[in-house]
């Protein structure tokens, strides 16, 4: 079936920015998937299973029912849940095999007081907050009693950026800060005779900007999707990263329209002249956003720039295609091609890269083209 919206997938270019990676990363780090948000918008599942024949030591997710896709989907690696867990669902942790990262204290003890009940062991990771300030724990006195507790098995401990893709001097030094402290928590635990574990600070824009740092593991999605920020576009294609993913649709019809009209909901757009018109077959709930038509922005037909005309609606939008040749059916390149790349298209919106990507819905089809796994 030929679908009125595709997500396109380039599934050799995901195998070659990993290898680009690894060629960055020391020989023994490790790397964390991270696949959330359904995959930065490529497909979770279908990431899933790429990263594990890619031999990715383990992906990460944010909750237990994006784990339990990838669980149900086939998918056998570690699996690490970068977000809290609520206490009834603990029991979940067990059932499908995972991985459960230590938000606070108060956390931990919960789940030792689950595990002990259930005579269970809990696998985990124990996040330290440097200043993000987002999860995490900061007291070391926390920490080092968290290794203490019953029931749960600390297999890890990490640390998050809060700005590692920015190289303004102030941001730089309080990166380098975050850095000072997470090698101080490592310090002071190994100096209790406490081994650690996996430990893992380095996510996409960390790498690009610093290299690896030298922890157990970096988290990467970003960079092995072909998702930079702005900041660090022009690095990664000197490094020779490829774009991964366009999005597509179709026309679904064409009409004329009389000098005098009207476009859209609200009357928003006023012909001062006769227009030929096509409705595409996409809108904000798809992930093309109002702000596509409110900054000027347009899509490409047939090689052919069409700008907008009137305000984006849930599931259509429509573009003037007076002056290129076209017919229902035919394909709307949103983002993704040569004409307009992501980058492109987030200039004119205003979003990030990761606001963009995590709005395309969540059903749209995701074709993965280039196999190289079969």
């Amino acid at each position: 079936m030929i679908e009125s919206v595709t997500v396109y997938v380039d599934e050799a270019a995901v195998v070659h920015n990993t290898k680009l990676l690894r060629k960055t990363l020391n020989p023994n780090t490790k790397i964390i998937s991270v696949i959330k948000a359904n995959g930065y918008g490529l497909g979770m599942v279908q990431l899933a299973l790429l990263s594990e024949k890619m031999n990715i030591d383990i992906l990460a997710v944010l909750d237990v029912a994006q784990a339990i896709e990838l669980r149900e989907g086939g998918v056998t690696a570690p699996i690490l849940l970068m977000g809290a867990t609520l206490v009834s669902n603990f029991e979940l942790l067990i059932k499908y095999d995972l991985i459960q990262v230590l938000i606070d204290y108060d956390y931990a003890q919960k789940l030792s007081d689950f595990a002990l009940k259930h005579d269970e062991v809990v696998k985990t990771h124990l996040k330290v907050n440097t200043g993000l300030n987002r999860l995490g724990m900061r007291d070391y006195q926390e920490i080092e009693a968290t290794y203490n507790l019953p029931g749960i098995e600390v297999q890890g401990i990490y640390s998050h950026f809060a700005e590692a893709q920015a190289y303004e001097v102030d941001a730089v030094e309080f990166s380098k800060a975050q850095i000072r402290e997470f090698k101080s928590v490592l310090h002071r635990l190994e100096e209790q005779g406490i081994n650690p574990g996996l430990t893992h600070m380095q996510n996409s824009p960390s790498v690009l900007h610093f290299g690896d740092l030298g922890f157990d593991a970096v988290r990467c999605g970003m960079v092995m999707f072909g998702l930079f920020h702005p900041s660090q576009k022009a690095y990664a294609d000197q490094e020779g990263y490829k774009d991964v993913v366009r999005l597509e649709s179709r026309i679904a019809m064409i009409r004329n329209i009389r000098k005098g009209e009207f476009v859209g909901y609200g009357r928003t757009f006023y012909a001062d002249r006769d227009i030929r018109l096509a409705t595409i077959s996409a809108g904000y709930c798809d992930g093309v956003m109002k702000q596509l038509s409110l900054n000027g922005g347009g899509v490409y037909i047939n090689g052919t720039w069409c700008p907008i005309l009137g305000d984006i609606a849930m599931s259509q939008f429509m573009v003037d295609v007076t002056h290129v040749t076209c017919e229902p059916e035919d394909v709307v390149m949103i983002f993704g091609g040569p004409q307009q790349t992501i980058y492109d298209y987030i200039a004119i919106t205003g979003q990030s890269i990761n606001e963009l990507v995590s709005h395309l819905r969540y059903n749209i089809p995701r074709v993965y083209e280039n196999k190289i796994f079969e």
